[in-house]
This record gives structure tokens, sequence and C-alpha cells, in this order.
């Protein structure tokens, strides 16, 4: 179980957040984990293209190409498009990282604030 809460400024819109978010999240799990990685997105515009095998012509290509060349590094990475009602875990993540200004990882447990959250997501 790998959780982070990331503080990150400058970004056009919520797309490129989510997108970035992936970014980060794969290169956490290339260095610490080895199994199969489940990434959850709430942002379908983003999870459709990362599925997808057929070049991407958007304003974020290159950063989907460069999560795509990311996920082949690591043994198997399923995208999962999940609905922002079902994604309450990175929800208080997000806040918690605006509320203390800070960015925190967690590796092999969640923190005590989210984990109940966990079994419900």
């Amino acid at each position: 179980l790998l959780t982070s809460g990331q503080l990150r400024f400058n970004y056009v819109n919520a797309e490129e957040a989510e997108l970035m978010a992936c970014r980060e999240g794969l290169n956490s799990a290339i260095q610490l984990i080895y199994r199969l990685i489940t990434l959850e997105a709430e942002c379908l515009m983003i999870c459709l293209p990362l599925k997808s095998k057929d070049e991407n012509r958007s304003s974020l290509a290159l950063q989907l190409k460069e999560v795509k060349l990311l996920s082949d590094e690591l043994r198997e990475v399923e995208f999962v498009h999940c609905n922002r009602n079902s994604n309450r875990v990175a929800h208080e993540l997000a806040n918690y990282a605006c509320r203390e200004m800070s960015s925190t990882v967690w590796l092999r447990c969640a923190p005590n604030f989210v984990a109940p959250l966990v079994e419900l997501d």
C-alpha cells in the first residue's frame, strides 16, 4: 500500500493536476513497489487516454505519453476510472496536503485519518 498527499501549484486545469498526480504515483511505485499497481483516477478524460493504445493529440499529449512510459517500467499497471463519490481517500489526502501545506508519502499503511475511508472506497 502506497499513499501520498502532494501539494502542487500552477496547474492549468483539473485534468493536468490529475495527470501529474498519476505521474507522481507511478514514480513512487517504480521505486517502492514491484507488484500489480492499480491507479485510480476520477477524471475520465485522463483515464481513457491512459488506457488507450491510440496516439493522443490533446494539449496533454506529452504528459500522457510520459505517464504511459512510466507505467511500462512496472510489471503491470491497471488504470481504473472511479467517480468522485468513490474516491474519498484521494479527496481527503488532497485536503490534508492543502491544510498542512506539505507533501507526505505513507508506505505499507494508510494514515489514520483515511484508514476508515480505505475500507469504504
